[in-house]
């Protein structure tokens, strides 16, 4: 299908959601009314997928080099600002939407901080755990392929890695998901758009590594954000998260670089041996159960704080009409091209094919 017909069936689609019938409906072409569809929503994630995808090709020379710390945070950043900010922003404002109300930029109370903040650094450590549980089954088909990120050298660079892994991506990204998309498959109800957004999430960061980790943090951050009716509490649990990862990579590199590091100690975990893979998943086990009662204690008190707290947008008949799947063929389309993209990584992996 050509772009010129794939822009026609998506306007004609958005406006056939957008517009209203008469009497009372009439309400709904105003500005403070309008919301996004998850035809709509879909589309934007998947102009997202081929754009991120895309710049990976043409901008090659160009991209981030691990090798360069300040070089790669920076060119980092305009990544995240304008392949993944731009669209859902271009998006609510060709549609003239309340951009401030469909992304819930709301107030949070200090209770509900307070538990994002214990749900996010104890959550921390069960994706640990999880992350070495999922490496050691992805390493039967090879060496797995984790993210490179460049080593924080001094104080300069851990405020840059901060800002433009924890701070940016904590808003961009959740601008895109939690304000946009988790408001499109709102239609579905609360449940099917907490888990299609967190699900929707992990599979725009490409990695097959990090995938089962990312897709749970994405539905916890999703039920968050729904629970408080505010995008800044999702804002918070993604930067907590991602900063600890930044921190735990600067006190690593600041090991490694001490003079009374011991010689020979692994870089990461692709270079640790099966017998000490293993004990760093059973030491790892104690202490993820451990988080993992902590982070369910904080849970459930969130969830006790924060009943009857979360709503759902308004859906107008002409949307609920519309046909399921072709609302949803953006987001499968999508998702074929993650799968393809994954199985040319175990491919890799396997030594079958040359990157």
């Amino acid at each position: 299908m050509s772009f010129q017909l794939w822009l026609g069936l998506w306007v004609n689609l958005e406006h056939a959601s957008l517009e209203s019938g008469k009497g009372k409906r009439m309400e709904n072409t105003t500005k403070s009314s309008k919301q996004p569809t998850v035809f709509g929503a879909n589309m934007v994630y998947l102009i997202v997928l081929m754009l991120m995808m895309s710049a990976q090709v043409l901008l090659v020379r160009w991209l981030p080099k691990t090798t360069d710390g300040p070089d790669y945070y920076w060119k980092l950043f305009l990544m995240e600002l304008l392949l993944i900010g731009g669209p859902p922003l271009l998006y609510m404002l060709f549609y003239r939407m309340d951009i401030a109300r469909i992304s819930r930029f709301n107030g949070i109370k200090p209770a509900e901080v307070l538990l994002i903040l214990g749900m996010a650094n104890f959550g921390y450590g069960v994706t640990i755990i999880i992350n070495l549980i999922w490496y050691w089954v992805v390493s039967r088909w090879g060496a797995p392929i984790g993210q490179q990120l460049p080593t924080i050298e001094n104080g300069t660079q851990l405020l840059l890695a901060v800002l433009a892994i924890g701070v940016v991506p904590a808003v961009v990204e959740e601008f895109l998901f939690r304000g946009l998309i988790l408001r499109g498959y709102e239609r579905f109800g609360s449940k099917i758009a907490i888990v299609m957004t967190g699900i929707l999430f992990g599979m725009l960061h490409l990695q097959l590594m990090s995938i089962p980790s990312i897709i749970l943090i994405g539905i916890i951050i999703s039920y968050v954000v729904y629970r408080t009716n505010s995008i800044i509490a999702g804002m918070i649990y993604h930067f907590i998260h991602n900063s600890i990862a930044v921190g735990l990579l600067y006190i690593q590199n600041v090991i490694l670089t001490s003079q009374d590091a011991i010689e020979g100690i692994p870089q990461d975990i692709s270079q640790l041996p099966t017998d000490a893979l293993v004990t760093a998943i059973i030491v790892w086990g104690i202490i993820g159960f451990i988080c993992l009662i902590l982070f369910t204690v904080c849970l459930i008190a969130f969830h006790i704080y924060t009943r009857n707290k979360g709503k759902v947008r308004d859906v107008a008949p002409e949307e609920r009409e519309q046909s399921r799947f072709l609302a949803m063929l953006p987001a499968i389309i999508a998702t074929i091209i993650v799968i393809i993209n994954l199985v040319f990584e175990v491919l890799h992996m396997t030594g079958a094919i040359g990157i």
